[in-house]
């Protein structure tokens, strides 16, 4: 069973990647397995894709500067999965000689703000930390990562081209600095193996599941519920999101946010079986066992964990979840992946240089379908979008909007996080009742706040808002 995804903690497993070298000696699970066939296709489309090719026409990713030494490895902090640490090793050692070290540092059970300031720490030493968006505030409190400056940024706009809307609005900025750049920007939407369904709205989405006779999911797995149920409230409240800005005093228990968890219950009552994450919602739509519901694509690698032999693929059809707010806003998962220079970083060139690659370089959209969270996540004439998957077509057009609900990056956003997940899952399983529900999650988020301090927290959001502490 996949780990509960607002618990966080460090993995101690960790591997030296050499750009020469075969694969990773540190044990994996076995869903989590970087299979042979699995490297060889990455290294082919690669291969493919152009990734390491010389000339005029070829990225300058794998040309180093002068100041850029080639001897010493480049030490990487991911939270992530071994197998997706592996993916970029192989991608990494085709575009440039030079060898990575990778720390894993996986999502687990039990996570709370200690569990992030660790992550935080781990981060802080080595040359480029990969993390999630709701780590943002723990990077900057502990000053584990640096922000970019304009110029850095304009540098990647130039060469990688620049940030969709939604990505440049809703990823990586928190008190008015950019403290990571985004290498993955995922977004739910309506999935169909059948003719494209748009719903309008969420009522017209609960009509069509019902006469999908039980073959239609959404992400209701233990640590994926919240994310499912803000996913809504983002598209269908127009005011007040999440908390009163001057006391920090929370407002997920009122009217329409208990509107629209009674709306998702109601549906979800059509889902048969167990709950399921994104991951087995888009293989369970592969293989035809659903026939539609919510979701986002994942690595092909996530995707064929199963041992079960590879029969008839079905197409997937992507349309916009229904959206219910004049201003079109959207929600991004809080795991999206954000990639940062770290601030024991001995390499700020290479650091520079690496990160550009997973934003842009060459052949990154190959690796992208292959790393579980990556994806398009910029306007470049280099993305070649016709040769590209429906989901990335719908992704590179749904991004243009530029309005996002903030996430959380306070201190704590896990436990938040966790609180609202858990009670919505025992709404889920008949204990609570919608209102009751978001009541006794809106009561831990009080104590949450207090615990960590109501005036740091109050300052925590204003800078979530963009503004000054």
């Amino acid at each position: 069973m996949q780990a509960a995804r607002f618990d966080t903690a460090v993995s101690h497993d960790s591997y030296e990647a050499k750009s020469s070298g075969a694969g990773s000696g540190a044990p994996q699970s076995r869903s989590a397995q970087w299979t042979r066939r699995s490297a060889l296709a990455l290294l082919a489309s690669v291969t493919a894709a152009g990734c390491g090719r010389s000339g005029a026409d070829s990225d300058d990713t794998a040309e180093a500067a002068p100041s850029i030494r080639r001897d010493v490895p480049l030490k990487v902090a991911w939270v992530g999965e071994p197998s997706d640490a592996e993916a970029i090793r192989v991608a990494w050692s085709m575009a440039v000689p030079q060898a990575l070290e990778i720390e894993v540092i996986s999502p687990i059970r039990e996570g709370d703000s200690a569990m992030m300031e660790q992550i935080a720490e781990r981060a802080s030493q080595v040359d480029v930390a990969v993390f999630p968006q709701m780590a943002v505030g723990a990077m900057e409190r502990t000053g584990a990562v640096v922000s970019f400056n304009e110029d850095t940024l304009q540098e990647y706009h130039d060469r990688y081209g620049k940030p969709l809307p939604a990505v440049q609005n809703g990823l990586g900025s928190y008190g008015g600095h950019t403290w990571g750049v985004a290498i993955g920007a995922r977004l739910f939407g309506v999935l169909s193996i059948d003719q494209e369904f748009r719903p309008k709205t969420w009522s017209e989405y609960h009509d069509w599941v019902q006469t999908l006779e039980g073959r239609a999911a959404e992400p209701l797995a233990d640590g994926w519920a919240a994310t499912s149920f803000l996913n809504r409230c983002a598209s269908s409240i127009e005011r007040g999101w999440l908390f009163k800005r001057t006391t920090l005093q929370p407002v997920i228990d009122s009217e329409d946010y208990v509107a629209s968890l009674t709306q998702m219950i109601e549906t979800a009552g059509h889902y048969e079986g167990e709950r399921k994450t994104p991951r087995e919602i888009w293989h369970d739509l592969r293989r035809g066992r659903l026939r539609g519901g919510i979701g986002y694509e994942v690595a092909t690698t996530a995707e064929s964990g199963s041992e079960e032999a590879v029969g008839e693929e079905f197409a997937i059809t992507v349309a916009d979840c229904p959206v219910e707010t004049q201003s079109d806003q959207l929600w991004f998962d809080p795991q999206t992946p954000l990639a940062a220079v770290s601030i024991g970083c001995r390499q700020t060139d290479a650091s520079k240089q690496f990160i550009g690659w997973l934003i842009g370089g060459e052949g990154i959209a190959s690796v992208r379908e292959q790393v579980n969270g990556l994806s398009l996540t910029r306007e470049s004439a280099d993305d070649d979008l016709a040769t590209s998957s429906s989901y990335t077509r719908w992704l590179s057009q749904r991004l243009q909007t530029r309005q996002v609900a903030l996430g959380l990056l306070l201190p704590g956003a896990a436990e938040y996080y966790q609180a609202l997940d858990r009670q919505i899952i025992r709404c889920l399983n008949g204990e609570l009742k919608p209102g009751q529900a978001l009541q006794a999650a809106a009561t831990e988020w009080q104590t949450i706040t207090d615990r960590l301090g109501r005036s740091d927290q109050i300052a925590a959001w204003r800078k979530t808002m963009g503004l000054g502490a």
